[in-house]
C-alpha cells in the first residue's frame, strides 16, 4: 500500500535546548521537540511489572538472533532498542525499536551479550533495567540498517557484537562467568547511579543528546516526555558506562548550541523505510557520520535514535 511518507526528522530543525547538566565526563542536554502524541502503549518495564507481557524463547531449544513476546492486554507495548532482556538461555538485547500489538504474539529479533552461556537461568525473560552503552548501540544501529537493506530484517554480526562486548569488559575491568555484559553494569553500579542522580530529567522535554568528553555522541526522542521519563534512567546508565571510560578530572564540554547545530545537520540525512516486525515502519538514517533510526507508527514518530560516528581514517597515501 503506498503512502505518503513523512519527514521524521523534519522536527530537528526546531528543536530547542531544555536545561543541561553534568555528570564526570558525561553532558545531558534535555530536547523539546513538536511531534504528534496520541498513541497509547506501555514500555517494556511496565508491561512486565503488570504481568501483560510474557517475553520467553522461541521454544524449548532456543534460537540465539529470535525470543518470543506475548502481549496480553488491550495496550500496544513499546520495546526500545538497545533495551536489555536477562534469564532465557543468555541474556539478549533488543536490535531495533518496535511495538507490540495489543494481544499480539510475536517474534523479536535480538542479539547476544552473554557469549558463555546457553542453558536455562529461568523461563521468562526479565528486564535488565539497563540499555547496551552507547558505543553497541551504534554499531547495532549500523548494522541493523545494512541487514534490512540485504536480507530485510534486523539483524546483527553476532560476532562483532560479542568482540565489542570483550573489549567494553576489559576496558572497564569487569570479570564475568558467562561474559555477561550485564555484570559489566552491576560492576560499577555505584558509579552508574550515582551519574544518573546527578543528571536531571528537563521538565516537559520529550528526548535528550548526550556528550562524552566534549563530543557530541548521540541522542534519542520520543513521541512525549512521559516515555522519556520512563526510559530515562536507562538511556543516561547507557550512556554513562561509556563515560566513565574517560577518567580525566576536568573532561573538554559542547555547548548548547552544538548540538542544536548538529540535530539541524542531521535533520538533512538519508531515510530508507522498511516495515519493522511490530507495528509501523522501521525508518533507517544515514547521513554524514551519522547513523541511527525511528519507529513510525500511524506516521508519527514513536522514538528517534540518532548517533554521531567517528570520522573514517583516511586511505594510505601510495607511494610513488
Amino acid at each position: 500500500m503506498l503512502f505518503d511518507k513523512p519527514n521524521v526528522l523534519e522536527g530537528l530543525r526546531n528543536a530547542e535546548i531544555a536545561g543541561s547538566s553534568q555528570a564526570a565526563a558525561l553532558q545531558v542536554f534535555g530536547l523539546k521537540w513538536t511531534i504528534a502524541d496520541g498513541h497509547d502503549y506501555s514500555t517494556l518495564d511496565e508491561a512486565l511489572e503488570q504481568k501483560s507481557l510474557e517475553v520467553t524463547e522461541v521454544d524449548a531449544s532456543g534460537r540465539v538472533p529470535t525470543i518470543k513476546v506475548v502481549n496480553k492486554s488491550e495496550r500496544m507495548v513499546f520495546l526500545m532498542a538497545g533495551e536489555e532482556l536477562v534469564g532465557g538461555k543468555q541474556n539478549r538485547i533488543l536490535n531495533a525499536s518496535m511495538m507490540v500489538p495489543a494481544r499480539g504474539e510475536m517474534p523479536i529479533p535480538v542479539t547476544c551479550v552473554e557469549r558463555g552461556r546457553w542453558g536455562y537461568k529461568s523461563r521468562n525473560f526479565s528486564s535488565g533495567n539497563t540499555s547496551s552503552h552507547s558505543t553497541l548501540r551504534r554499531m547495532i544501529a549500523r548494522q541493523v540498517s545494512g541487514s534490512y537493506r540485504i536480507e530485510g530484517r534486523p539483524s546483527t554480526d553476532q560476532g562483532a557484537v560479542w568482540r565489542e562486548v570483550d573489549r567494553k569488559m576489559e576496558t572497564m575491568g569487569s570479570k564475568s562467568s558467562s561474559d555477561a555484559l550485564h555484570d559489566l553494569y552491576t560492576d560499577h553500579a555505584k558509579k552508574l547511579d550515582d551519574m544518573v542522580g546527578r543528571c536531571s530529567l528537563p521538565e516537559g522535554a520529550n528526548g535528550a543528546a548526550f556528550a562524552i568528553s566534549g563530543r557530541i555522541v548521540g541522542a534519542d526522542l520520543f513521541d512525549k516526555p512521559g516515555t522519556l521519563r520512563k526510559l530515562w534512567s536507562k538511556l543516561v546508565r547507557g550512556y554513562a558506562a561509556d563515560a566513565l571510560e574517560d577518567p580525566t578530572e576536568k573532561p573538554p564540554t559542547v555547548e548548547a548550541r552544538d548540538v542544536s547545530e548538529w540535530l539541524r545537520s542531521a535533520s538533512g540525512a538519508k531515510q530508507q523505510w522498511f516495515d519493522s516486525p511490530g507495528v509501523g515502519k522501521d525508518v533507517r538514517i544515514e547521513g554524514d557520520r551519522l547513523v541511527g533510526a525511528s519507529l513510525v507508527v500511524d506516521q508519527r514518530p514513536i522514538h528517534l535514535e540518532l548517533f554521531r560516528e567517528e570520522q573514517p581514517e583516511r586511505e594510505p597515501v601510495a607511494a610513488r
